[in-house]
């Protein structure tokens, strides 16, 4: 039987846009067992429709099927759903590891033959026809690397998964940005990210790192984020270009995720928080440099992401991990204040004591890395 339909199971709660760049890992390795299949991802309506532009895209999924939202108390929607994916004739599932309420139980009802997902609560006998097995994680907790391979393996899918190849490249238009000075290195910033949970290093660490980047290589820094980010932005450039004469510094904001990933693919380097951008840099083979705050993701990608370097001072309490949707359960040993308030704080201590310093050590790294790979390219 040639599969003409494999369903992926995604009804995710509160994800951002760095989750769903993700996701085009599974989506790939699908793509590489059902060359012939829509893909089609089961997610929220929200979500599908804050994301049509990444699905639209970006996505190595073929199509969005709507579903009610985790949490949304409709049981007619809920009703209508459920008939209509008893009749979409998938004969494949996947079931995302964080896919809330549709999962293998569901997918036996709806009498998809093929079910693929984790083992866990809630999950009977039965239910998968494929159970992912996750290998010994090498950090404690299973990170990308794991996954991906337990799939490829319940998958059939010939040869050994090799790390630094697991991400897929992001599809994009490949348009040239229209932002471009001459000049390089070209470095991008991105100093924001989400609000409800800070996770930015103090905008004036910012100021004195893209100091020192000009002072001492003379690069064009892009300054990214989005239109709500913009303000902090200005004021982050004016902090540059006031204390470092001939400073270049271009602030873009408020760009479509194609434009945002063709300018990160023309720069030497991004420089950033735990944010999307990140993750974007790494699917258009850009090298970043993270700062890790108060979150416990900085092992999640390790492995897979080559050419990431991370910034983080490892306190005990910056391993603690909480669901997107409810960081307000989260214990800090310092009693930091969760949320992003302002560029003048207050910021987590993981972050405020994070040295200037330590951070351009990395970058300078980076870029002599850069640069060889660049004199390499044109020799």
């Amino acid at each position: 039987m040639v599969e003409s339909e494999v369903y992926v199971f995604a009804r995710l709660a509160a994800p951002g846009l760095g989750d769903l760049v993700q996701r085009n890992i599974a989506f790939a390795l699908l793509r590489r067992a059902y060359p012939e299949a829509a893909i089609t991802v089961v997610t929220g309506r929200s979500l599908a429709a804050r994301f049509g532009e990444f699905f639209a895209r970006h996505s190595y999924a073929t199509a969005v099927l709507p579903c009610p939202d985790p949490g949304e108390q409709d049981a007619d929607g809920w009703a209508r759903f459920t008939e209509r994916l008893a009749i979409g004739g998938a004969q494949v599932c996947f079931v995302d590891p964080d896919s809330r309420g549709l999962g293998a139980a569901e997918a036996r009802q709806a009498g998809i033959p093929v079910r693929l997902g984790l083992p866990g609560p809630g999950v009977r006998v039965g239910d998968l026809t494929h159970p992912l097995r996750l290998p010994r994680p090498v950090f404690g907790l299973p990170d990308l690397f794991d996954h991906a391979s337990a799939l490829a393996g319940a998958l059939g899918l010939p040869g050994r998964l090799r790390a630094h190849e697991v991400v897929p490249a992001l599809p994009r238009s490949g348009t040239p940005p229209p932002r471009l000075v001459a000049g390089t290195p070209r470095i991008a910033v991105h100093p924001g990210g989400a609000r409800h949970w800070n996770r930015r290093w103090p905008l004036g660490s910012y100021a004195e790192l893209c100091r020192l980047v000009v002072r001492h290589t003379g690069a064009t820094c892009y300054l990214l984020g989005d239109r709500s980010e913009r303000d902090d932005l200005l004021r982050l450039a004016a902090a540059v270009t006031g204390a470092q004469q001939g400073a270049r510094v271009e602030v873009v904001t408020d760009t479509s995720l194609d434009a945002t990933a063709n300018l990160l693919a023309a720069m030497d380097l991004l420089v950033g928080n735990d944010s999307s951008l990140a993750h974007v840099a790494a699917a258009v083979r850009t090298p970043t440099v993270v700062v890790y705050g108060p979150t416990g993701t900085e092992f999640l990608w390790t492995r897979v992401y080559p050419h990431h370097t991370a910034v983080s001072l490892r306190y005990p309490c910056q391993a603690a991990t909480n669901p997107a949707e409810d960081v307000s359960v989260r214990v800090c040993a310092h009693g930091c204040p969760l949320s992003y308030t302002s560029p003048d704080g207050p910021y987590p201590r993981c972050l405020t004591d994070l040295a200037v310093e330590r951070v351009w050590a990395a970058v300078a790294r980076r870029l002599g890395e850069t640069g060889a790979r660049r004199i390499e390219v044109l020799s």
